[in-house]
């Protein structure tokens, strides 16, 4: 009796140990970007500003900014865009000889990553 009756009070706290498990967002940040173009034109100077929106279920963490075929990024906003849920950005991209995709690395605190790419083309 006393066996069953553990076996009872054992798988009742299991099952409240499972219920009780925090459910995570499995939805991705979303992106728009002003306009809904993924694309603009660089200045005389070679620079551009990049605009637009971030939406997330999740809290984000940074974004980072990297010229496509460089590895390392020429920016990173770790400061402005952490702990939001809705962010609006504006990146000034500068140094477009020719074209140049921008590849914004868009990361969430729960480690979900997501990538955009923009077309700056040279004026």
């Amino acid at each position: 009796m006393k066996t069953t009756a553990y076996l009872l009070i054992a798988f009742t706290a299991i099952l409240f140990f499972i219920s009780c498990k925090k459910d995570s967002p499995n939805t991705q940040p979303g992106i728009s970007f002003t306009g809904n173009l993924t694309e603009g034109t660089a200045n005389a100077a070679g620079e551009y500003t990049i605009t637009g929106h971030i939406s997330s279920a999740a809290r984000l963490d940074k974004v980072v900014l990297t010229k496509e075929g460089q590895s390392a990024p020429f920016f990173t906003d770790d400061a402005t865009a952490k702990n939001k849920t809705e962010y609006d950005f504006s990146y000034l991209v500068t140094g477009i000889t020719s074209n140049t995709y921008i590849v914004m690395d868009i990361y969430d605190q729960q480690g979900v990553k997501v990538t955009q790419r923009f077309l700056v083309k040279k004026y």
